[in-house]
């Protein structure tokens, strides 16, 4: 995984999206801010595809814990994460 990193990050898997005929593998990457936590969803593509077509996304989760930004990620909808999958390229 070439995931960008912030001091302290975890990534966690959270779903997967089929778009324009590739896999994506979706994950949310938390880190630890001075008053909790934030976090911004990475997309992978899921297979052999070169690892140069990771898109990540601008931080877009906070949370008091690591636990609270993932249960805010699961709650986006899909067609949310399919706009940002979009917008990232």
């Amino acid at each position: 995984m070439s995931i960008g990193s912030y001091a302290g990050s975890q990534s966690s898997p959270i779903r997967r999206l089929t778009e324009h005929r590739t896999r994506w593998r979706v994950l949310v990457q938390t880190w630890p801010e001075q008053n909790g936590f934030q976090g911004r969803f990475v997309f992978e593509p899921d297979g052999s595809h070169p690892e140069g077509e990771t898109r990540e996304g601008p931080p877009l989760l906070s949370g008091t814990s690591r636990e609270e930004v993932l249960r805010s990620a699961y709650d986006v909808p899909e067609s949310r994460l399919r706009a940002l999958l979009h917008s990232l390229g």
